[in-house]
């Protein structure tokens, strides 16, 4: 190895990304069947940039402030056991119960909405 030289054919340069061309990427890759890597290779980027992007995207969409933690409070139930009845409280004072099989994905759309009101 002593004796090898490197020949030096130019200098790399970072390409800059606009935000809306970022937003873009990562949504062409979020649709239903789409490949991070085959979307990220056709614009000739690292798979890791564009789930970079799309982690930067969410927490600008809901920033780590706007996050908040409930209290939680096990009571007796009201009605006998295996009824399945949720209620949550939340911080403006609105309640929420929820009885039987619950969609968790829907229980989340109407505690993001609740929330949203305050």
């Amino acid at each position: 190895m002593g004796g090898q030289q490197v020949e030096v054919l130019g200098v790399e340069r970072r390409r800059r990304w606009s935000e809306e061309a970022k937003a873009a990427i990562v949504a062409e890759a979020s649709r239903p069947g789409a490949s991070v890597s085959f979307v990220a290779r056709r614009h000739g980027l690292h798979p890791n940039q564009v789930f970079t992007w799309r982690r930067e995207l969410r927490e600008r969409a809901a920033p780590a402030a706007a996050v908040s933690f409930a209290a939680v409070r096990l009571v007796e139930p009201s009605r006998p056991s295996g009824s399945g009845i949720i209620e949550i409280e939340l911080a403006g004072g609105d309640r929420l119960r929820v009885d039987g099989v619950v969609d968790a994905e829907a229980l989340r759309r109407v505690i993001a909405v609740l929330e949203a009101r305050r």
